[in-house]
């Protein structure tokens, strides 16, 4: 505890001696925001109209018998307000209830519930006058100092790591920070209207899991106690969404927690959103086509409500098979006959790192990550993937070594990954055996046995799409409380 936290516990005491809540407990009615009050000059011509606003206070500036504070609402907007001995409409006696009250005993941080009339000081500043003051919650923890011009805050609080670590202060502080997670909420809820428009239902399905299935990644592990057996957060709800297209939902789709026990990057963060859905009937160029409407939708919303410099999705999204985008960044020539050992010795002269028990996977995704991802800026599809990369998705017509998937790179950073799904069930359970995978759901294999009509499936990453959408590098500036070590 810091000098300055033992100082406001002891006005706090202090307070409470005389006989003030500094805690209370009931229903406060505002009549006005403070940006609807800054926006709104006819305060200024009607000055009888009583003003009623809470905010936090930001700024202290005493004199002898009266002072200013500047204050902070919800609407992320700061006023000034001042109150004279003679103006406060409280009762005192020898002026002791106003100096020990508001000369000494408030401080920065605190939240406050005044009642006053607008008026423009000799400065033209928009002042509210005070003639009731009530300290609604009292702050023991200090928030950094903060210097007010024109209306902006200038800060000391940049800091990444205490910003994430308290992004309550980060929030109270930096404006632009809230209006990220508005952004944010506003692009979930258009993607909700977009998907509800052609009647997809929203699921909820289980994070906890038996097998982690639908994904090749590192689970977190728990216990549960009653069962007395270990089961997995999820890492994908992939197959479980299939299941209930076997089970006759004409579209699902789900924004879902998901949990992988694996790095933290500007673009990884162990439990992240992802937005899957599933639609019957059509396949992967059909969701190309959905995905750029989609997109396109979304941009035209977002560019109402905040006209930043973010990548237009107006324009036509670039379109290349994966192994001749890679081709044309490694200056060889590769396709999906190319053997593990030809993959190996290019890798070496290449310069790229690899472990002798990586499968072909994983040889080219290290090429393709490390050499030629980052050379996307614009939109781009990155289509026809290699069978062995893609144990879920379905073969293509003319060539059963390819597969009908894709993957959406924004800025190098991959948003979307989409395919035809793969319906055939002893396929299906071959390449899971293929995979060497321990645990295969078998649930899943059985409803496929079932019957899973020709459906198109496709994972966005939701946090890294809010990033890309708010001008955003790092997903941690747009996950609230991202992990921190």
């Amino acid at each position: 505890m810091n000098y300055q936290e033992i100082n406001r516990i002891k006005k706090l005491k202090k307070i409470k001696l005389l006989g003030i809540n500094p805690y209370p407990s009931k229903i406060y009615k505002i009549n006005y925001n403070i940006k609807k009050i800054l926006n709104n000059k006819n305060f200024l011509i009607n000055n009888n109209k009583i003003l009623i606003i809470t905010g936090r206070i930001i700024n202290i500036r005493n004199m002898k018998n009266s002072s200013f504070i500047d204050i902070k609402d919800y609407s992320d907007y700061i006023i000034q307000l001042y109150y004279n001995i003679n103006n406060l409409n409280i009762k005192y006696k020898n002026n002791k209830y106003y100096i020990n009250l508001f000369k000494k005993y408030l401080d920065i941080g605190d939240i406050i519930y005044v009642k006053g009339k607008l008026f423009l000081t000799k400065v033209k500043e928009y002042t509210i006058l005070i003639n009731k003051i009530i300290l609604l919650s009292k702050s023991i923890y200090p928030i950094p100092n903060i210097k007010i011009k024109n209306n902006k805050i200038y800060y000391k609080f940049k800091n990444k790591e205490k910003r994430y670590r308290m992004r309550y202060i980060d929030l109270i502080i930096n404006n632009n920070i809230k209006k990220n997670f508005i952004i944010r909420t506003l692009i979930i809820n258009y993607i909700r209207k977009f998907l509800n428009k052609i009647n997809l239902i929203e699921v909820d399905t289980p994070i906890l899991q038996n097998i982690p299935g639908g994904a090749n990644a590192k689970p977190f592990i728990t216990y549960h106690n009653k069962f007395k057996k270990y089961y997995y957060l999820r890492i994908s709800n992939e197959l479980f969404l299939k299941k209930l297209i076997v089970g006759g939902f004409k579209g699902v789709y789900e924004f879902s927690r998901n949990f992988r026990n694996e790095s933290i990057d500007k673009i990884h963060n162990p439990e992240f959103t992802i937005l899957e859905f599933y639609i019957p009937y059509k396949n992967y160029i059909w969701m190309m086509k959905f995905i750029k409407k989609l997109f396109n939708y979304i941009y035209k919303k977002i560019l109402k409500i905040n006209n930043i410099n973010i990548i237009n999705f107006t324009n036509k999204f670039k379109k290349i098979k994966f192994f001749n985008f890679i081709n044309k960044y490694i200056n060889f020539k590769i396709n999906e006959n190319t053997s593990k050992k030809k993959l190996i010795k290019l890798s070496n002269i290449l310069n790229i790192k690899i472990n002798k028990n990586y499968n072909k996977d994983k040889i080219i995704d290290n090429i393709f990550n490390l050499l030629c991802k980052n050379n996307i800026k614009s939109p781009t599809f990155i289509y026809d993937y290699p069978k062995y990369m893609s144990p879920l998705a379905k073969c293509k017509n003319n060539n059963s070594l390819l597969t009908e998937r894709f993957e959406l790179y924004i800025n190098g950073i991959e948003i979307a990954n989409a395919y035809s799904e793969l319906n055939d069930p002893i396929e299906q359970l071959n390449r899971f055996k293929k995979q060497n995978k321990k645990n295969i759901d078998k649930d899943f294999i059985k409803a496929l046995k079932i019957g899973m009509p020709p459906t198109v499936g496709i994972g966005i990453g939701i946090d890294r799409l809010i990033a890309l959408f708010t001008n955003n590098n790092n997903i941690q500036e747009v996950i609230l409380f991202p992990q921190m070590k």
